[in-house]
């Protein structure tokens, strides 16, 4: 499934891209949003019922939804059918960009990381699009908490 979320959703966007999910955001006109949807076969994300109204008239997909915390949204994912399995950085999307993103070898970032993060870390992660690049490090470790909480395990 791809998707595509309304200007409410930035949050739920940037954790489905963790999660493997090709998700756009960002556009903030609901017409282009309901263009993009049916020119890429895109599900259209929203809270917004007069958006999801007006897209599904025009043949869109849409998932309505109704809670406001991220741990709800994705509650109500789940029930609609969309897959949540554990993070793994390999299958993971850019959350800033939503490319995707590959390993890299630690000698291809050493130019392009603090020195204390390359002496401290061995794997390391880049996104194909934008280029950002990732590692396990703290942050990492708090959206594992995260995970586990929104898949049930906490």
């Amino acid at each position: 499934m791809k998707f595509i979320a309304d200007m409410m959703l930035g949050r739920l966007a940037r954790w489905l891209r963790l999660y493997g999910h090709d998700t756009l955001y960002g556009i903030k006109d609901d017409d282009e949003i309901i263009r993009v949807a049916l020119r890429e076969g895109r599900i259209i994300l929203t809270k917004d019922v007069a958006l999801a109204r007006r897209a599904e008239r025009l043949g869109a997909r849409v998932f309505l939804l109704r809670s406001n915390s991220l741990e709800g949204q994705v509650r109500e994912l789940k029930e609609l059918g969309v897959e949540f399995g554990e993070l793994f950085p390999s299958k993971a999307r850019c959350p800033k960009c939503n490319g995707p993103i590959k390993p890299v070898s630690k000698s291809d970032v050493k130019e392009r990381v603090p020195h204390k993060v390359y002496e401290s870390y061995d794997e390391f992660y880049v996104c194909q699009k934008c280029g950002q690049i990732y590692w396990p490090g703290k942050q990492w470790r708090e959206m594992l908490k995260i995970d586990k909480k929104l898949r049930g395990e906490a």
